[in-house]
């Protein structure tokens, strides 16, 4: 599909939402999704209801109100849908996460814990090349919080800085009242690691703007994180799809007119938390997937959402038949993800350290569908799982022996598997360093990030292999010594010791 096809398409969908809502159709403001209560399914009927609860929120919600343009059928990527962190819609997922813990007989406190982030709320964007034939629009989508325009935006000449290379940047010299254009190529977070610095040397060189194009497939524009931690950046960014920044570095030497009006006010974001009062209140499990993203997400976060809720669902009914489990587990839907705003730090730090058994998260893309290169260098199919999925375990051998075997389906292969004093991906990154016990997947694939990461990139197959992986790991957990786990973590422990812990502060 091409990517006015996919346009073409979105605009339908958009229009689509609109008649239902108007009619009296669905507004995914419900509980939707799997049943709320009645005896639990297997572990892939329940994933996948709950999932798609989660993916109809944010595909039909009223509470999204984002839409910037008039015309979303001619500019459909001013309208790009998703659950984003202090957006209407991102408050939305929470409450609809609430909602269905709060239904689940058994769980207590549930609850929403609000925290504050800095806020970034886009009132407007555009970007416009002046062409041969005229000012072009370009389909474009603003790099949170890396700066604003006056209302009238700015204008100037594109510099072709191509991947930013020291000579690229020799050859351009001082950027004073230009516009630069850089192309970047993804990793595991959707955002090269030089990104931020290369950015920072243009903004330094006196640019009035920045074009990054992204090697996403199909002309797809993918959203970039920002570390808020690092503070906000003055240089105004827009992201642009592969093919469009082509064209744009075709017109080096024209001029760019550049947009992007935000309110800069602070927001929140939300932490939905959920308990299973265990035999032992001592010793707490925690369970937690992030809620937010930039964009629709489904193949990033709906998986991870959808087992959560079926773990609640499924050990809250262990503990009605034989009585109160082992242990305590706590159930976290985190917020601030891709803002890094680390929701679970916030969460985890309200817990005596000493009471923390372990960590178990539900990341990104944990049955992500793989692509090939293909001989066109868009990506191709393969009809199984991406391969860009890895399995971080603190190096604790008792923890092992719980996690290898629950994983070692072939369902759920391939995947990478490090240590995390090597590898240690989002939410694991500060559980590991306070010497807490982790286990957690993350993954990405060609659409990461992008308007289509839709429900065509989840494979089905691996869905409920993949809840009783986790539901096998947790069981796991519960029928081990809290102090044996806890003495087999010392190298982890000691490998993690003063490693990133970011907003490890209360949100309470």
């Amino acid at each position: 599909m091409t990517h006015l096809d996919r346009n073409a398409a979105r605009a339908a969908l958009f229009s689509l939402t609109m008649l239902l809502t108007a009619c009296g159709g669905s507004s995914g403001d419900g509980a939707g999704g799997a049943p709320a209560s009645g005896p639990v399914g297997s572990a892939d009927a329940e994933s996948w209801q709950a999932a798609q609860g989660y993916m109809d929120v944010i595909a039909h919600s009223s509470a999204f109100d984002e839409c910037l343009t008039r015309n979303p059928a001619a500019e459909p990527w001013k309208c790009l849908r998703g659950p984003r962190s202090g957006s209407a819609l991102g408050h939305a997922v929470a409450e609809w996460m609430r909602s269905r813990l709060a239904a689940i007989d058994g769980l207590t406190g549930v609850r929403t814990q609000r925290f504050s982030i800095p806020g970034f709320a886009p009132r407007a964007y555009d970007l416009t090349v002046d062409a041969d034939d005229g000012a072009t629009p370009i389909a474009a989508f603003p790099w949170y919080y890396r700066g604003t325009t006056p209302a009238a935006g700015v204008a100037g000449p594109i510099v072709d800085l191509g991947k930013g290379g020291t000579l690229a940047q020799l050859l351009a010299g001082d950027l004073s009242g230009k516009v630069a254009y850089l192309e970047i190529s993804l990793a595991l977070n959707a955002e090269s690691g030089k990104a931020d610095g290369l950015l920072q040397q243009i903004e330094d060189k006196g640019a009035l703007a920045a074009i990054v194009a992204t090697d996403a497939p199909a002309n797809e524009i993918a959203a970039q994180n920002f570390d808020v931690g690092t503070g906000r950046r003055a240089l105004p960014t827009l992201i642009v799809g592969k093919q469009d920044g082509a064209r744009i570095a075709a017109l080096a030497g024209h001029d760019a007119h550049v947009t992007i009006e935000a309110s800069i006010a602070d927001q929140s974001s939300d932490n939905v938390i959920a308990r299973l009062p265990g035999a032992d209140p001592s010793h707490i499990i925690v369970v937690g997937t992030p809620i937010n993203a930039w964009l629709t997400a489904s193949g990033e976060r709906a998986p991870g959402v959808g087992i959560l809720i079926y773990l609640a669902r499924y050990f809250a009914e262990q503990a009605r038949k034989n009585g109160p489990l082992p242990y305590t587990i706590d159930f976290v839907a985190t917020g601030g993800h891709e803002l890094y705003a680390a929701g679970v730090d916030r969460y985890l730090s309200c817990l005596a350290p000493e009471s923390i058994m372990a960590y178990v998260h539900l990341g990104s893309g944990l049955v992500y569908a793989g692509y090939a290169n293909g001989l066109d260098g868009e990506p191709k199919a393969t009809g199984g799982l991406s391969q860009a999925r890895t399995l971080a375990v603190s190096e604790n051998t008792v923890l092992r022996g719980v996690s290898d075997p629950a994983f070692s389906a072939p369902a759920l292969q391939p995947y990478f598997s490090f240590p995390p004093s090597l590898f240690i991906p989002g939410e694991n990154r500060a559980p590991y360093a306070k010497g807490i016990p982790t286990v957690g997947m993350n993954g990405t694939n060609a659409y990461f990030h992008t308007a289509a990461d839709d429900a065509t990139q989840i494979v089905r197959a691996a869905l409920g292999p993949m809840a009783e992986a986790f539901r096998d790991s947790v069981a796991g957990l519960l029928q081990t010594d809290a102090m044996a786990l806890a003495r087999a973590n010392a190298l982890a422990a000691a490998l993690g010791a003063g490693g990133d812990a970011p907003f490890w502060e209360c949100a309470d």
